[in-house]
């Protein structure tokens, strides 16, 4: 970066008095960097600089085009300081899609803007306030980029931010962020708040809240941000209500924790295009869990499409029964995570039939009789993913196989497995001279790519024709 910055930027001006000895000090320094970094190079690597000296600039800003989409202030300036870094930001101030503040250092950064003389990022649509002491992300698969914020996994499985927290801080930098982000539409927030300034953002449509807010900042983004679509409030101390949240009408993914959604429910399951709704347990008792799916369950039960449930708050699978899961009639998909059996009879659990996959991980006491009756319960599953399930052998194959004979499909079940080794070498023992046959009616593979686990309670419902 300095290599152009020292070769293209404009010296001092000359004219008048006096000033030619200095712009002749300028450039004698800027030779003498150059001439420090060129020698550096390999007579090659020389050789092609100095016939395409005129292309310097435009790859460069390829390269950082490419390569710096995100500001991110955590890494800046470790990088670069002074002027390079104030050339910098003005070349790609018009490039950044992403920034990322520290926002216990928010006004230093602001300042580092404010000597560049930028006064705007009307470009950036998506921003984060972070802690001094949160770790910089490692780059994301492309995969990962294209699932968006809060979507990973399987099937629909959501993956939020982990909580952070908040700290005491500063809060008058943040009013100058509407001015500075005119643009922007996804806000994630790990710092308290206790200002208003989120309902400044007019198009804003993702809000991730990590930190604690005040009651009166969260009331105003909900009377104001009309656009928002996907609302994820994480903070480990909630406030009292949701006051405004029936106007949301575009709000399509929420995830509340346990006690802010039960004290708005009606208001919440009356949202005309919820799409998601997570409920975050955080040490809450397995009653509450049970009270809240129970009541989700009752009004809105033909209209869910999945469950995904972390059920390591209940002590057995009566949790099912209890809630009424049963009820659900159009379940495309079910994922249980860390679910003890309790060697009891599937029949006894009510669980519900499922057209489409199942997910079973962290199920430690899982036993051959118990899944062969959930297959029994769900004819039509096209995936089953068996995920750390211990006791489980290549004997459950064959009851599967015969299962799946006796339905008559026109389509094999796909058994995905991770850490099920037992199972995995019993089939490759006998691949070749029993189970290549059976393709047709089961094969069986092998999970490419590990999925953070389930951590609360995920509902995703139908969407309307009205909404899609």
């Amino acid at each position: 970066m300095e290599l152009v910055q020292q070769s293209t930027a404009p010296g001092a001006s000359s004219s008048g008095g006096g000033g030619g000895g200095g712009g002749k000090n300028e450039k004698n320094s800027q030779y003498r960097q150059l001439r420090q970094l060129i020698i550096k190079l390999s007579m090659g690597d020389q050789i092609v600089l100095y016939r395409s000296h005129q292309e310097v600039q435009q790859v460069c800003d390829s390269i950082w085009r490419s390569t710096h989409k995100r500001l991110d202030f955590r890494q800046l300036e470790q990088e670069l300081s002074g002027e390079p870094l104030g050339y910098f930001l003005n070349n790609m101030m018009d490039h950044f899609r992403y920034v990322y503040f520290t926002a216990d250092r928010l006004q230093e950064n602001l300042n580092v803007l404010e000597r560049a003389g930028i006064k705007s990022l009307n470009n950036v649509q998506h921003c984060e306030l972070l802690l001094s002491q949160d770790p910089v992300p490692k780059q994301k698969t492309k995969r990962q980029r294209e699932a968006g914020a809060g979507d990973a996994g399987l099937g629909r499985v959501v993956g939020i931010a982990a909580v952070l927290g908040g700290s005491m801080m500063p809060q008058w930098p943040l009013h100058a962020l509407p001015k500075m982000l005119r643009n922007l539409r996804r806000l994630k927030v790990h710092c308290e708040v206790q200002v208003h300034f989120i309902e400044q953002f007019p198009q804003l449509e993702l809000l991730v809240l990590n930190g604690d807010v005040a009651q009166s900042a969260l009331t105003g983004i909900l009377e104001r941000c009309k656009q928002l679509k996907r609302l994820f409030i994480k903070c480990k101390k909630a406030p009292p209500n949701l006051h405004g949240i029936s106007t949301c009408h575009r709000l399509q993914d929420i995830s509340l924790p346990m006690t802010l959604f039960l004290q708005a429910r009606d208001q919440v399951l009356a949202l005309p295009a919820l799409h998601l709704l997570e409920l975050t347990v955080g040490g809450q008792k397995p009653e509450m869990a049970i009270e809240c799916l129970r009541y989700v369950l009752e009004l809105k039960a033909n209209i869910i499409e999945i469950v995904q449930m972390n059920c390591a708050c209940f002590e057995g699978p009566y949790w099912m029964r209890e809630a009424g899961l049963g009820l659900c009639g159009r379940l495309q998909g079910l994922v249980l995570n860390n679910c003890y059996f309790h060697d009891r009879e599937i029949t006894e659990l009510n669980m519900p039939r499922v057209e489409n996959y199942l997910v079973l991980s962290g199920c430690p006491d899982l036993k051959e009789y118990q899944l062969l009756d959930m297959i029994k319960k769900c004819p039509t599953l096209s995936e089953l993913y068996l995920i750390d399930c211990p006791l489980l052998t290549g004997k459950v194959l064959h009851g599967i196989y015969r299962i799946r004979c006796s339905e008559k499909l026109d389509y094999p079940i796909s058994i995905i497995l991770s850490r099920c080794d037992t199972i995995s070498k019993d089939y490759q023992d006998t691949y070749a001279d029993y189970w290549y046959f059976k393709l047709p009616v089961l094969k069986l593979d092998r999970l490419l790519e590990e999925n953070r686990p389930i951590e609360d309670m995920q509902l995703f419902f139908y969407k309307s024709i009205s909404t899609e």
